[in-house]
C-alpha cells in the first residue's frame, strides 16, 4: 500500500471518529435520570383557584434546515426544519405566552431562511392581551421578539422574569432588555396560573425552565424548552450533538442528559402524559391533532412592524 493510500485510510478514519464524537455521541454514559414527580406537579397546579387553561395552540415564527443530529446526537443527517415555537395557553384572562420568539433580524442572522411575518403579528397580539408572559429560557430566540415588541412598555410587567434569565437577557445589548427589573425567585415547582406549574430544570442554561400545563379536561403537558428541541430528545433520551452543546452552543450537557433521561422515564409511565419539543417544527405540525393542540391560523393578520 502507497504512502498516499495510507495517508487517505488515516483521514477518513479521522473523520469517522470526528464525526461519532461530534455528532453520533449521546454520553457520557452512567448518567442517573433526573426526577420529575407528576403527584407534585398536579398538586400545585390545583392549588391556585381558579378556572384552569382549555387548550394550547401553537405557531412557528421562523425556520431553518438542520440535520436532525445537530440537536439531538445519533439521529443523522437527515434535513429537518427547525424552527421557532411561540405557544398560547388559552385562559378565561387573556392566555398565558410561552417562549414569543425572535424577531426579523434576528432570525437573518441566526441562518433561518424562512420568517412569518403574519405569525409575528399574532405573537404580538397574544403578548398584549395576555395575562401572564412566560420563558424557558433567555435565549435570544426565545426572548427576542417580547423584548423588541412595539410596545414593550405595556407588556413588560406581564412577563415572569427569574434573576437567572435577567443576566440572559440583558446580554443581548436591547434597550428594552436593560429596562428590566423586576424578577421574581421560583421555587423548584410553582404554580404561576391555575394549571400552570413552572419546573426549574438547569441545564440547557443554568435558569432554564419547564412548564406544566394541566387543562380543565385533565389533559396534561410539559413544554421542555431547549432541554428538548426536537422529539428523539425525550424519546430517545439523547441529547444535543457535542458540536453544538459543546462548541457551538455551550450548554451542562451532563445536566441535560439527566433531566432528558427523566422525561423518558416519565413518559413511560404515564403515556398519556403530552410532551413538547421547543423547535421541532415538522413534527409538531405533522402531530397536532395526535398532540390535542392545534396550529394558530395567521391567514388574516398583516405585519405590525418590527
Amino acid at each position: 500500500m502507497g504512502r498516499f493510500s495510507k495517508a487517505i485510510i488515516v483521514l477518513l478514519i479521522l473523520a469517522g471518529l470526528a464525526y461519532y464524537w461530534l455528532l453520533v455521541n449521546a454520553g457520557p454514559a452512567g448518567i442517573p435520570a433526573r426526577p420529575f414527580d407528576l403527584l407534585a406537579l398536579r398538586a400545585a397546579a390545583d392549588a391556585k383557584p381558579g378556572a384552569k387553561p382549555t387548550a394550547i395552540r401553537f405557531v412557528t415564527l421562523a425556520t431553518r434546515r438542520i440535520p436532525s443530529a445537530t440537536l439531538a446526537a445519533g439521529t443523522g443527517l437527515r434535513q429537518i426544519n427547525s424552527g421557532v415555537i411561540a405557544w398560547h395557553i388559552e385562559t378565561p384572562d387573556g392566555g398565558i405566552v410561552v417562549d414569543p420568539g425572535l424577531s426579523p433580524p434576528d432570525a437573518k442572522a441566526m441562518g433561518f431562511s424562512h420568517y412569518n411575518n403574519a405569525a409575528m403579528a399574532l405573537v404580538d397580539s397574544w403578548m398584549d392581551n395576555a395575562e401572564l408572559i412566560l420563558f424557558t429560557h433567555a435565549h435570544v430566540d426565545h426572548v427576542g421578539r417580547f423584548l423588541d415588541h412595539p410596545h414593550f412598555a405595556a407588556i413588560a410587567d406581564k412577563a415572569l422574569v427569574t434573576s437567572g434569565m435577567l443576566g440572559g437577557i440583558n446580554a443581548l445589548w436591547r434597550e428594552n432588555g436593560s429596562h428590566i427589573s423586576k424578577t421574581r425567585k421560583l421555587a423548584p415547582i410553582e404554580a404561576v396560573a391555575p394549571g400552570v406549574v413552572v419546573i426549574q430544570t438547569p441545564g440547557h442554561t443554568p435558569a432554564s425552565q419547564m412548564i406544566y400545563v394541566q387543562l380543565a379536561n385533565g389533559r396534561e403537558y410539559i413544554l421542555t424548552g431547549d432541554t428538548a428541541s426536537l422529539a428523539p430528545n425525550f424519546e430517545r433520551a439523547t441529547p444535543r450533538s457535542r458540536l453544538v452543546a459543546d462548541i457551538l452552543s455551550p450548554e451542562d450537557r451532563p445536566a441535560a442528559i439527566g433531566w432528558l433521561k427523566g422525561l423518558k422515564a416519565l413518559k413511560d409511565r404515564n403515556k398519556s402524559l403530552i410532551l413538547l419539543p421547543s423547535h421541532d417544527a415538522d413534527w409538531l405540525a405533522t402531530n397536532a391533532a395526535a398532540l390535542h393542540i392545534s396550529r394558530a391560523s395567521t391567514a388574516r393578520l398583516a405585519p405590525t412592524g418590527n
